[in-house]
């Protein structure tokens, strides 16, 4: 009997050994990692991102507050100015007010002082002088100036100034203002010129 020679060819399945020795996959990586020209991604933990985002946000912020002052200042810088010059420009009007309401008192008084010289009559020239005091005193009283009460009234420091001073033998007038020697004024509540005057000092 003759073999049959023609011979089958048997296919060889393939298989794939698992080598579950931990050392591999270690020497695996290891391996990998000193390969060259493989670029090796780094992650940040999560948190360690957040930190850097929110560290982010907020030096933005700060460098937006910082621009928003120096914004504000040179606002506030140019706001000064401005007022300023306003305030120097109402205090111009007022001045140029007050000065146009004072030039017919000194022109009243240089008539006073014209009638005077040519006529030799002093008569008009203490009319002439009483005309200007007059008029001077009414415009200092309708722009808010008021006199100090003096004579009469128990001395105060706070409004007026001792000049001289009697003595008297009556204690009920010890420290009165018995003589008014320089008129005192008030603007608005305010001091502006203490009254000079005498006063009496009681005699112990």
């Amino acid at each position: 009997m003759t073999e049959n020679k023609n011979t089958e060819k048997v296919e060889v399945p393939k298989v794939k050994v698992l080598d579950r020795r931990h050392w591999v996959d270690e020497n695996k990586e290891t391996d990998d990692a000193d390969t060259p020209n493989k670029p090796i991604e780094e992650r940040l933990p999560n948190f360690v991102e957040n930190l850097k985002n929110v560290a982010e946000e907020k030096d933005k912020r700060l460098r937006e507050y910082i621009s928003a002052y120096k914004d504000k200042n040179a606002e506030n810088d140019e706001f000064r100015i401005r007022l300023q010059k306003e305030n120097e420009t109402r205090l111009d009007q007022f001045k140029a007010l007050l000065f146009a309401r004072l030039l017919p008192i000194l022109d009243n008084l240089k008539r006073a002082s014209q009638s005077s010289s040519q006529t030799k009559d002093l008569d008009s020239l203490q009319q002439g002088i009483d005309l200007v005091v007059n008029q001077f005193s009414n415009e200092l009283k309708e722009n808010g100036v008021e006199t100090v009460s003096s004579v009469g009234e128990k001395f105060d420091p706070k409004s007026h100034e001792v000049f001289l001073t009697v003595e008297t033998e009556d204690e009920t007038q010890d420290e009165m203002v018995i003589e008014e020697l320089e008129t005192g004024y008030r603007f608005k509540e305010k001091l502006i010129k203490a009254a000079k005057v005498k006063i009496a000092k009681f005699k112990k």
